[in-house]
């Protein structure tokens, strides 16, 4: 049956084949003025194969879960709503006699107020939606439908239906294990933009021109469409990694700052593990460890093949440099601990499978909370404090990707934080003694990009003598152009030459942290932190 796809509150109409079943069959109405309209709908998904891509030999019908679904007149009015099933099914009280439409929406939540949207960032934001029209008699009506995913064996020749509905299908899995451990969690409002025309260029965003699948900082995510090119809406390691971040944001804590980033990279701290958790977290989500991310012709291409649970580097390998490839600053280690942390398996560094709760706890609680930057050491750090009788398998397991056991700010036998006193000592020498500098060891630091890498920005740490306000100062000494980070924000943008100050109020033996970077290049640098009351 041909029928249209289109999005909800426009005007444009998009032809939308859907597979149709039992149209008009059912059991008597029980009252004659009313009857139910049920069915089941599904949408099309293929296997990924970690040679070959998207494997379009291999087809299924998957339910659309949890979705919104309404029954609407003619006229738009709608007369009942609810959501889909866990198997895909609904059912919807229709007037008997009537011409309606059964609206299945890319949208989980309530009718009145969905919390997770898909929507085409190319068309004003409107929202994805598959409407299936029905004639009603006297007798309840079953009507099964499928959004295709309109590939013709070759191609995509027609509207590809079923996009919205995989993408939306990976963030309920998502959901549905945050709810197991915690069936009071309310979920923020999540706009998700796919479309057809969102390529891997950066530019306008209502143009298509998202640069790569992400989530950003206005708190939306964006996925890949462009078919031969690069599509995601079948990675759907991808869509729950970039989800990863929208958790970390709503609900834990991200001071990852972002920026281009790679297997094999000497990362910020943050960096590393905010993109190691959207690794791990994806695995969790879909409980399955291999990543694929497919991309070219006829989505053939494997761009990203990965075992979440496996070695990605012999544990002898280095950078450039010299430093091992495994530790702290590096995602795939990250990702590994993470991973190994949840799963229940046994490998030759893997003897614990705490599941997601604890980890989800430690997310919610003192990795949300804690006076240190969020890295690999705050969260370890506090997972061993909740889970005391499993602290020596977790440190075991982290020592085994070279991440050495240490506090919420650092390993013990290599610091990362300098510690500043509060009452106004210049300080000149890091943690190594060290003269203080910004560096470029392990990426360069440029005007576009600030530095995510190792050493970009240096640490620092205070705890304050008595409640005051504090004024933070960062003083170039080559006339480079610095900034602070408090906890992932910058700060004080002044320009070259300038010395950076911020103040805050500060209680009388809290704890914190905060950093300094460089724009456009290396640059040394003073800090002191001093009291000063009349700046808050």
């Amino acid at each position: 049956m041909r029928q249209a796809f289109r999005v909800l509150g426009l005007v444009s109409v998009y032809s939308f084949f859907v597979a149709c079943g039992g149209g008009g069959g059912g059991s008597s109405s029980s009252s004659g003025s009313s009857v139910t309209v049920s069915g089941v709908v599904t949408y099309t998904s293929y296997q990924l194969s970690s040679t070959n891509g998207i494997d379009y030999g291999v087809s299924t019908e998957k339910p659309i879960r949890g979705a919104v679904v309404e029954l609407q007149n003619i006229s738009g009015t709608v007369l009942d709503s609810g959501n889909t099933s866990t198997t895909g099914g609904y059912s919807l009280t229709a007037p008997a006699n009537a011409s309606v439409r059964v609206v299945v929406k890319a949208a989980l939540g309530s009718q009145a107020s969905p919390h997770t949207k898909v929507v085409d960032n190319t068309n004003s934001g409107a929202l994805y939606a598959m409407p299936v029209d029905v004639t009603t008699g006297t007798s309840n009506v079953t009507q099964s439908f499928n959004a295709n995913s309109g590939w013709d064996g070759a191609s995509y020749s027609s509207t590809r239906a079923a996009a919205p509905f995989a993408i939306l299908d990976v963030i309920y899995q998502a959901e549905q294990m945050v709810l197991a451990a915690d069936s009071s969690v309310s979920f923020p409002l999540l706009l998700v933009s796919w479309s057809i025309n969102n390529i891997p260029s950066p530019g306008d965003l209502t143009l298509g021109e998202i640069g790569t699948s992400h989530y950003n900082s206005n708190g939306q995510l964006y996925i890949l469409g462009a078919a031969n090119l690069d599509t995601d809406e079948y990675d759907t390691h991808i869509i729950a990694h970039e989800w990863g971040h929208y958790f970390e944001a709503k609900f834990s804590r991200a001071d990852n700052i972002g920026g281009d980033h790679t297997s094999g990279d000497i990362l910020d701290p943050t960096v590393a593990f905010g993109e190691g958790f959207g690794n791990a977290l994806s695995g969790m989500v879909m409980d399955d460890p291999l990543y694929i991310d497919t991309a070219g012709a006829s989505q053939a291409t494997v761009n990203i093949n990965m075992d979440l649970e496996a070695d990605s580097v012999l544990d002898t390998d280095t950078h450039a440099v010299g430093n091992l490839l495994d530790g702290f600053y590096a995602e795939t280690s990250i990702q590994e601990v993470l991973y190994d942390l949840y799963d229940a398996g046994v490998s030759d560094d893997d003897t614990i499978g705490l599941g997601f709760t604890p980890i989800y706890n430690v997310l919610i609680g003192g990795q949300k909370t804690t006076p240190a930057f969020t890295s690999i050491f705050s969260f370890l750090h506090y997972l061993k404090q909740a889970n005391p009788a499993s602290s020596a398998a977790i440190t075991s397991l982290a020592l085994a990707e070279n991440i050495g056991d240490g506090d919420e700010y650092e390993a013990t036998a290599a610091p990362l934080y300098t510690t500043v006193p509060t009452d106004g000592t210049i300080v000149t020498l890091d943690v190594d003694g060290f003269s203080l500098q910004t560096w470029n060891t392990y990426g360069a630091i440029t005007a576009t990009n600030p530095g995510n890498k190792l050493f970009n920005r240096l640490y620092f740490k205070f705890a304050a003598a008595t409640t005051d306000c504090y004024t933070f100062e960062a003083s170039p000494t080559a006339g480079g152009d610095l900034l602070f980070y408090f906890l992932g924000t910058s700060v004080n943008l002044s320009g070259a030459g300038v010395v950076e100050t911020f103040a805050v109020n500060v209680q009388a033996g809290e704890q914190g942290s905060f950093a300094v970077g460089s724009v456009g290049g290396v640059e040394p640098f003073t800090v002191r932190i001093f009291s000063t009351p009349s700046a808050c």
